[in-house]
């Protein structure tokens, strides 16, 4: 009998059992998820329920990561693994995803192939649409990214954006979202975190997980609180080395774990590992493959983190995932086998891409792991009922999510339908409205808005060439609202790599000047007084500027932090994100290339569009001559020029009306 057949089995025992009882309402809904995870239990074997344990990625086709084709579309050696094995999920990444109808066609395939196997059980899939920054459906709405969501101090809007994604991503298949990012970015060095943080302050942060929450399950999509216990107070980004927070459980508790607390409680149903180490928290060593000296176990393979702290103390009984294995900080300290087995023993239900299923050595590799792990609980390395109570999870969890409900045909009916809801209009109008109520003025002296028409010239700086289309468009914006003139006169110049001399004219004839600093990372402000640098390069446009009697107005687009440098502009803005667009959209249809709104709606803003009614989320830390941030705070968490004055963080919730500005 195949395990299909056996879920109508299971589903048969469980009415029988409430036709027993006096009415149906006395055997609750927990009750009949979990008597039909114990009766699909039970029909698997040991490798059936280690496989479920497993969600590959499937990079690429071919022998190598390396040299292979990206895998857009089912080949016939993935095919056959996946019905081969029955694994728990599958993860897609950009090298996967060319558009709306293709990604659905591969995720329709990928789940009819693992279906038609052995084990029958459909697939957790999933991808990591956060927004901002991270994004992998570029046909969709890449939204503002946290930071934003932030600086409104609306949890609201936090809702409604995880609904947007959450709705787009559902409808091309996708059923969990490695989202939202609840950690604290309390640390403004952190060189992977920044802009996919809600904000430093934990409070705030916490508003904003559970709102997300509340949002993705408005749209029927699993989320994925990341990155627990918390990444925001880092020097070392985890995917190419392994982190150490030295950090009291108390510490965590009143800061890193506040967020994780909120959403767990808000009904988070998974939770993703960091790879970080606690040294104060996590006594247990291993010898690194690498250093041979003693490392800490980081959280991911922490029995005390895992077991102790986030089911025990913190009463978290859903799916617990672990951040991507084949990240270095995993795979430059750890033999793979091992790492597995550690982070089954510690309490983990998913290894996250332990392994590839795209590629021949991948898949060797896999089958090693697989056959491996089966042997350790046969040596009694890990015991069964670990590996059973993990299935019974992930079980429970694609039950209570119908994902074992699973639509195996009408592939046109899928694409039809993905395609007026992936980057609709409607969509992108709600994108631009939540993006408006983040841009945050810290600072004007008369140069906002920017008074723009055929007599009087402005200058626009942008840094990147890619971001020309972007900035066109924002002066698109503007004229069709008619808040310029058709024949304003604006000039835009991009500037990386190039000295001030060369706009000295520009500068000269413009009436006004609104120039663009990107900060991506913290670590690029080492050295930022070089004449090379394109921080100084905007400090040189200020000092030429007002010494031809020019207003100059700054947008520091990406990390807030470098806003702390311009304290001689007429005015600063700042708008959380910089990605760029490929094209203005003229229509949408399911197949338009996304955008990143941010800068578009901080230049429309800069003229006077719409109102600045957004808050720092964090604090802005000077800055020394070497580039390293100092204790000393410019603008605290709370600084916006808005009508809209918070005169403590619990105050931090603007009304939709709210307007403020120039």
């Amino acid at each position: 009998m195949t395990l299909r057949n056996k879920f109508w089995t299971a589903w048969i025992c469980v009415a029988l059992i409430a036709s027993f009882s006096f009415s149906q309402s006395s055997i609750s809904e927990t009750e009949r998820v979990s008597a039909l995870a114990d009766h699909i239990l039970e029909e698997m074997t040991l490798e059936q329920k280690i496989c479920q344990m497993l969600m590959p990625s499937v990079y690429v086709r071919g022998r190598e990561r390396k040299t292979g084709a990206p895998l857009t579309e089912l080949d016939a050696r993935t095919g056959e693994i996946l019905q081969k094995y029955d694994f728990g999920g599958i993860i897609l990444f950009n090298q996967n995803i060319t558009g709306t109808v293709q990604v659905t066609k591969l995720i329709h395939d990928i789940q009819n192939a693992s279906i038609s196997g052995s084990g029958e059980i459909p697939l957790l899939l999933g991808v990591d649409q956060e927004g901002g920054n991270v994004f992998r459906l570029e046909t969709g709405c890449w939204m503002p990214g946290n930071m934003l969501l932030g600086a409104t101090g609306n949890p609201e809007l936090a809702q409604k954006a995880a609904a947007l994604i959450g709705s787009e991503v559902k409808a091309v298949g996708f059923n969990v979202n490695f989202a939202p990012a609840a950690d604290v970015n309390n640390n403004p060095s952190n060189p992977v975190i920044g802009l996919r943080s809600f904000s430093s302050n934990q409070d705030l942060a916490a508003k904003m997980v559970v709102s997300s929450i509340k949002g993705y399950q408005d749209a029927g999509v699993i989320s994925a609180l990341k990155h627990f216990p918390g990444h925001g107070d880092t020097n070392t980004d985890t995917h190419v080395g392994l982190s150490i927070i030295q950090k009291t459980y108390d510490e965590l508790n009143n800061l890193e774990l506040v967020p994780f607390k909120a959403g767990i409680e808000a009904g988070a149903q998974m939770v993703m590992t960091a790879h970080i180490q606690f040294p104060k928290i996590e006594e247990e060593t291993y010898n690194s493959i690498s250093t041979k000296k003693p490392i800490y176990l980081p959280a991911t393979l922490s029995h005390k983190m895992i077991t102790e702290i986030l089911r025990g103390d913190l009463g978290f009984d859903g799916v617990v995932t672990t951040d991507a294995m084949d990240m270095g900080a995993i795979t430059k300290h750890f033999d793979p086998v091992d790492a597995a087995t550690l982070a089954i023993n510690a309490g983990i239900d998913i290894l996250l891409m332990a392994g590839d299923i795209s590629t021949e050595n991948q898949i060797t590799k896999i089958e090693t792991l697989i056959s491996s792990l089966i042997t350790k609980v046969e040596e009694g390395a890990i015991q069964e009922k670990t590996i059973d109570e993990a299935v019974l999870r992930i079980l429970k969890l694609k039950i209570k999510n119908g994902i074992l409900d699973y639509d195996s045909g009408h592939l046109n009916r899928k694409t039809s339908a993905a395609k007026k809801i992936v980057g609709s209009k409607e969509n992108h109008l709600l994108e631009w409205e939540i993006t408006q109520k983040g841009i945050t003025l810290l600072k004007n002296d008369d140069a906002l808005p920017i008074d723009a028409d055929e007599e009087k010239s402005t200058l626009i700086f942008y840094p990147y060439r890619t971001e020309d289309v972007s900035v066109n468009y924002a002066v698109t914006v503007l004229k069709d609202s008619k808040i310029i003139p058709q024949n304003a006169d604006i000039q835009i110049a991009q500037y990386n790599t190039k000295t001030i001399d060369v706009f000295e004219e520009q500068i000269l004839n413009a009436d006004s000047i609104l120039i663009i600093s990107e900060l991506k990372i913290p670590s690029q402000l080492e050295g930022y007084t070089n004449t090379a640098s394109r921080f100084q390069f905007v400090l040189d446009v200020i000092d030429m500027s007002h010494e031809n009697g020019k207003k100059i107005s700054v947008i520091c687009a990406t990390l807030p932090y470098d806003a702390a440098l311009y304290s001689d502009a007429d005015a600063i803005i700042t708008c959380y994100g910089a990605q760029e667009m490929e094209a203005i959209p003229t229509t949408f249809y399911g197949e338009t290339e996304g955008y990143g709104p941010n800068i578009p709606v901080a230049i429309t803003t800069a003229f006077g569009l719409s109102k600045p009614t957004g808050i720092l989320p964090v604090d802005i830390f000077a800055i020394d001559p070497v580039g390293k941030f100092t204790d000393k705070i410019v603008y605290p968490i709370g600084s916006g020029l808005g009508d809209f004055k918070p005169e403590s963080l619990d105050q931090i919730e603007i009304e939709a009306d709210n307007e403020s500005g120039f």
